[in-house]
């Protein structure tokens, strides 16, 4: 399965980046895709304020769907979870120098970041950033 490619499909059909990085793991999140979009709908320029940048809210949602935080008194689940999605921001930021969508949308995001963006041909700014998280996020699912 070329999850960058359904990624950025989605995006190129008018999804957002959420959505878009989500939707390429409906089957580790467990939801079909329809479902998914309603619950990410709201997402989109970071969170259209140009707060955090959606491929970072996306990417939370995979995963938590994978290592969940479900019961309040699970201390070291909820610990796992804040673990996973640092790791998963600080992978980010080796590659890109913000995840705040107002910075990175002012900026080149160069697809030679992302092996996934070279083979797929991917330029426009935030779908290197959707196909870079869903690179980053196979790595860290072993996918």
């Amino acid at each position: 399965m070329d999850r960058a490619k359904i990624a950025n499909d989605y995006y190129e059909a008018g999804y957002n980046c959420a959505q878009a990085v989500a939707y390429a793991f409906a089957d580790v999140v467990g939801l079909p895709v329809e479902q998914l979009a309603g619950l990410l709908g709201t997402f989109g320029g970071g969170f259209r304020t140009g707060g955090i940048c959606d491929v970072i809210s996306g990417a939370a949602v995979v995963l938590g769907a994978r290592w969940p935080h479900s019961a309040a008194e699970d201390a070291g689940a909820k610990a796992q979870a804040g673990e996973k999605i640092r790791a998963f921001q600080e992978k980010f930021l080796s590659r890109f120098p913000a995840v705040d969508c107002r910075a990175l949308k002012n900026l080149d995001a160069a697809a030679e970041r992302s092996p996934a963006a070279q083979r797929l041909g991917v330029e426009k700014t935030c779908g290197v950033y959707i196909v870079s998280a869903v690179e980053l996020l196979e790595e860290m699912l072993g996918a």
